[in-house]
């Protein structure tokens, strides 16, 4: 009988994952988006802070909203709760009654942003069963893996102008 081993990516039977991780794109460093891999810290089933979950269980939408802005800008000095993201889950709920879809939209993404382990089976199941849980977790994970974030200094720049040749006319 063979014996299968188990993998934990991130986790202490892993010497690779204290191995400095290469930067995500140009100018930016590997820990602008907080701490990377393993699984997910949040536990499902942890209702705190009361404010989230007051947030998940009656207006769903400004939790997600909340989440996509502390994912945008850690400190949350420029939130904004009403953002695009909200609209989009609270217009998706209002009329189909399947805000959970957008949730787990935003589930896989957080999921792939932090390199956290799963997948999009696990993820719809979670956010079909356990919306408000889910939306908890989900905020409660990016707090913990935004703790040390660094800010990413280089935000859009602006490329030179455009100059046009100098008309020719010829009378």
């Amino acid at each position: 009988m063979e014996t299968q081993e188990k993998v934990v990516h991130g986790g202490p039977e892993n010497p690779q994952s204290n191995a400095p991780q290469p930067p995500i794109g140009p100018h930016i460093p590997s820990t602008a988006y907080g701490q990377r891999g393993g699984e997910w810290q949040a536990d499902l089933c942890s209702c705190t802070p009361c404010t989230s979950c007051l947030l998940a269980w009656c207006l769903p939408c400004l939790l997600l909203g909340q989440t996509s802005e502390r994912i945008r800008d850690p400190s949350m000095q420029t939130a904004d709760m009403m953002n695009s993201d909200c609209m989009i889950h609270g217009l998706i709920t209002c009329f189909t009654g399947c805000g959970w879809i957008y949730g787990m939209l935003k589930r896989s993404e957080i999921r792939k942003r932090y390199n956290i382990e799963g997948g999009g089976f696990n993820d719809c199941c979670v956010s079909y069963w356990c919306p408000c849980c889910a939306l908890i977790q989900q905020d409660n994970e990016v707090k913990i893996r935004q703790r040390n974030s660094q800010p990413i200094a280089h935000g859009y720049q602006s490329q030179p102008g455009m100059q046009l040749p100098e008309p020719t006319y010829q009378p």
